[in-house]
Order: structure tokens, then C-alpha cells, then sequence
């Protein structure tokens, strides 16, 4: 049995107010487990869980996965971490002039911007007009989180967070920095900083079916400047219904040597989602997703093959 999260107190600090707020989106979104949660949002169950513990502010990427994951708007909660963060360093709770928008065109959905410093809380001692002043900010959050919807769709479509520039905080478990991750075969093009290419682009896109009646599309991503190929699937709206529980898997393949592929599976929740990356510039790739359950699996759906920017081959 799953140990029981420990009681919030939404007024006592930002922390615990925006942590509350966590766990009442989880709560809306059917309250799957974290290690389900930690499947859609490629990140860890454990920081996951951390985020909405209240203990600590978690990083704004973190933050964004966890929301991302379970369907709810990013720039509404991009506003909601800054401020928190102003609030828990006593800072300004807006972001400086030229900090760049929380959310680019150029990357696909999922595929978030580099891990954030996240805001560690100040100890609590005494009252002072410092602290009355944050539990005075972290009311008004509670109060202005009511008022916001929570559900507005999955990933969305060629878009995700920008990088930005919060306030750091003490050390806690080290995040993987896009742009660090070695572009190899089944690496997170995210962590590997292939998301970010301003340039990234859909090759090609097939559809996918179940009792032939099409839930979604499966496209094969291509980055120009990581030489790198990467499925994608994107359901349609008002699609047949997916009997749950079901599995997700999207594979990238190599089409002149079927041995070397990149997998990733998940939890199916009927949002969009991207797999691992597979270089591809010197041969033919192609993109594949099938869904299954128990007592039942869709039709591989596949791309056509692609080496870089130019088509190969059709795959039947």
C-alpha cells in the first residue's frame, strides 16, 4: 500500500499553498501514482512526489512535467511558480524585462527548455513583516488558484517552456541539463538538447488505428543540428475511446539494420507524447507507435523512412 502524503496547510506558507495546488491538480486528473506520473513525464517518481511535498520549491522543470503530464496549462503555472519563488526568497515575483517567454514554438510538446534553480524555503522562526508579507502572498495564491481552470488539453503541438532564470536554491537531486546528455541512440532528445533546435521539424506522419477508426497520428521529429530522428504521437480529439488500462510504445527504427531502435513506453492517458532519439543522418529511420491492452493491441502505425531531411522510402 502507497504511504500517505503528508497533510498540507495552504495558508501557512507559499510552499505548502503551492504544493497544495500540485496535488489538487493530480486529484482532478484521476490521481495516478507517481510512478505512473513519472512514466508521462519522464522524470522520476521520487521528484515528482517531492514537488508536491511542500517542503521545498521544486525547479520549474520539474514543475512543468508534473503539469504537463497531467493535462494543465503551463503558462498559467510558469506565472504560478515565479511566484512562489518571489515569495519564498522575498523577491520580486515577476520575471526581469528581458527574460525570455515561457513558451517557444520551436519545441515539441513534452520537450520543455533546461532544468530551472528552484527556490528553497527560509527558515521559519518568529513572525516578522517578511513572513507576513509571504503568508499574506501565499493567501492570495490559494485564492487566485481557485479562480483558474485546471484542464486544458495535453501537450500541445509544437510548443513547450523557454529557459528562464530563477532564483537558486540549495542543492537537491541532480537533473539531467538539456544540451549536456550525449546525442546518442535512446537518449531523452529533450536532455540531450535536440528539442531546443529552432529548426526541428516534422518529417512525416502516419495514422494510427484501433477497430479502424483512427485515435491519433504517430510523426517521426527530425533536429537538423543533432542529426536526429524521434517519434511523436498526437491523438485527435473526439477519437474512439482506448479501453483502459493500456500501454503506449513508440519506437524509432533504423530501416537498413532492424536490430537498432530506440523504445519508450508509458502508461497510455490519452495525451500527446515523444519518445527517444535515434541519430540519422547517415541512414533510413522511420517512427512507430502501437497501443495495446489486455486481450488486445493496435496495428503498428509507422512513418515513412527517412535519412536527415529526405525520404527513402515509403514503409507498407
Amino acid at each position: 500500500m502507497a504511504r500517505a502524503e503528508r497533510p498540507l496547510d495552504p495558508t501557512a506558507d507559499p510552499l505548502q499553498a503551492f504544493a497544495a495546488e500540485l496535488r489538487r491538480l493530480r486529484d482532478a486528473g484521476g490521481r495516478p501514482t507517481y510512478e505512473a506520473l513519472a512514466r508521462r513525464a519522464h522524470r522520476s517518481a521520487s521528484s515528482l512526489s517531492e514537488a508536491a511535498g511542500g517542503r521545498k520549491l521544486p525547479t520549474l522543470d520539474t514543475t512543468l512535467a508534473y503539469v504537463r503530464a497531467l493535462g494543465g496549462d503551463e503558462a498559467q503555472w510558469t506565472e504560478r511558480w515565479r511566484m512562489a519563488a518571489g515569495a519564498t526568497t522575498g523577491g520580486a515575483a515577476g520575471p526581469p524585462a528581458d527574460d525570455p517567454p515561457a513558451v517557444t514554438a520551436a519545441v515539441p510538446p513534452g520537450d520543455d527548455g533546461p532544468p530551472e534553480a528552484g527556490a528553497g524555503a527560509g527558515v521559519r522562526e518568529r513572525p516578522s513583516r517578511r513572513t507576513t508579507g509571504a503568508l499574506a502572498l501565499a493567501a492570495v495564491m490559494v485564492a487566485g488558484f481557485a479562480t483558474l481552470p485546471w484542464l486544458t488539453g495535453g501537450f500541445r503541438p509544437g510548443a513547450g517552456p523557454a529557459a528562464t532564470a530563477p532564483p537558486a536554491s540549495p542543492a537537491g537531486p541532480p537533473q539531467p541539463v538539456p544540451g549536456t546528455v550525449e546525442v546518442r541512440d535512446g537518449a531523452d532528445p529533450k536532455d540531450a538538447g535536440c528539442a531546443a533546435d529552432a529548426e526541428v521539424t516534422t518529417l512525416d506522419s502516419a495514422a494510427v488505428l484501433l477497430d479502424e477508426r483512427v485515435i491519433g497520428t504517430v510523426e517521426l521529429r527530425y533536429a537538423p543540428s543533432c542529426g536526429a530522428s524521434w517519434p511523436r504521437f498526437v491523438p485527435v480529439p473526439a477519437a474512439v475511446e482506448v479501453p483502459r488500462p493500456a500501454r503506449i510504445q513508440l519506437t524509432v527504427v533504423d530501416g537498413d539494420d532492424a536490430g537498432r531502435q530506440a523504445d519508450f513506453a508509458m502508461d497510455y492517458a490519452g495525451i500527446s507524447t515523444f519518445g527517444n532519439l535515434l541519430t540519422s543522418t547517415r541512414t533510413c529511420v522511420w517512427g512507430q507507435v502501437r497501443l495495446s491492452g489486455q486481450g488486445w493491441a493496435s496495428p503498428v502505425a509507422r512513418t515513412g523512412c527517412w535519412r536527415g531531411a529526405t525520404q527513402v522510402r515509403p514503409i507498407p
